[in-house]
């Protein structure tokens, strides 16, 4: 069982005890809006950090499995579910396909306190991906790098290759919500270094980053879809970002499909026919 206290010093960024029961939910996605919901998680304690396989037919997420988290697939046409992990020291968060492979990245908190990024396969089998790094977040950028989230005094975003190991620091005061931009050599964070947050675009090649837009207030998760586009969560409404108009509404989960909570991390599939949202009751 999770040990609270441990949670609470090692893990705030990520996870607190007081956490609100969460699911995952899956929409079918067009330029119009949402339908055909379906829980994916139907499962009581924290299901979150959706995020979907290259080929999209299959979304991992973090599940609450007998007081532990573990990472889960969800087959989208057959709707079955597998859980991969059975981690009796530690709990696993934020699972992520690595590119070009069939392996997952997920941060481990083991019931230590000691938190690394490690790499599975499909069998649940690990082994440590980043040494001595504190990583609360992360994202692919390349068949080599990520963008994390480092834990610290203060919190720092790093660029690891992760087979050189080679480290570099490119900011500070940033939210959890990093990103690989589609089709381009950029990726997205939220910057809090002043208020009101926003989007900023960092370049791969030149490491500039450039404002994009300000953040819903109160809200920090986002995803890009297939098409370049983003969407953001705040209470039941999912917004979309309009160049020229800001944030726009584009679908109301509580007034279209009686889903009630408030939104949080949101995922859209490569292919840009699904998106997972991840609702707090």
């Amino acid at each position: 069982m999770k040990n609270c206290l441990v949670i609470a010093l090692f893990l705030t960024p990520l996870l607190l005890c007081a956490q609100p029961s969460t699911e995952v939910y899956l929409f079918d996605l067009s330029k119009e809006g949402l339908t055909t919901p379906v829980n994916i998680s139907t499962n009581e304690g924290y299901d979150n950090q959706p995020s979907f396989w290259p080929n999209s037919q299959s979304v991992l997420y973090a599940r609450s499995v007998d007081g532990q988290t573990e990472i889960a697939r969800y087959f989208v046409d057959s709707k079955e579910t597998k859980i991969i992990t059975s981690t009796l020291q530690g709990s696993e968060y934020s699972p992520t396909p690595i590119p070009g492979t069939s392996s997952i990245s997920s941060v481990r908190l083991d019931t230590t306190g000691r938190q690394l990024l490690y790499r599975y396969n499909l069998l649940g089998e690990s082994e440590v991906l980043v040494e001595d790094l504190k990583i609360g977040y992360h994202a692919w950028i390349s068949n080599e790098e990520i963008v994390t989230f480092v834990l610290g005094e203060p919190a720092t975003m790093q660029v690891i290759n992760v087979r050189t190991e080679e480290a570099k620091t490119v900011g500070e005061k940033i939210g959890r919500s990093l990103h690989k931009v589609p089709n381009r050599d950029v990726f997205s964070y939220v910057d809090k270094s002043s208020a009101p947050w926003s989007i900023q675009l960092m370049d791969l090649t030149t490491g500039q980053s450039s404002k994009l837009i300000e953040v819903i207030a109160g809200a920090e998760d986002y995803c890009w879809t297939a098409n370049e586009k983003i969407l953001m969560g705040s209470g039941s409404v999912i917004y979309q970002m309009n160049e020229m108009e800001g944030w726009l509404p584009f679908a109301d989960l509580k007034e279209k499909f009686e889903i009630e909570g408030n939104i949080s991390r949101l995922s859209a599939s490569p292919d840009g026919k699904l998106l997972a949202v991840v609702v707090a009751k």
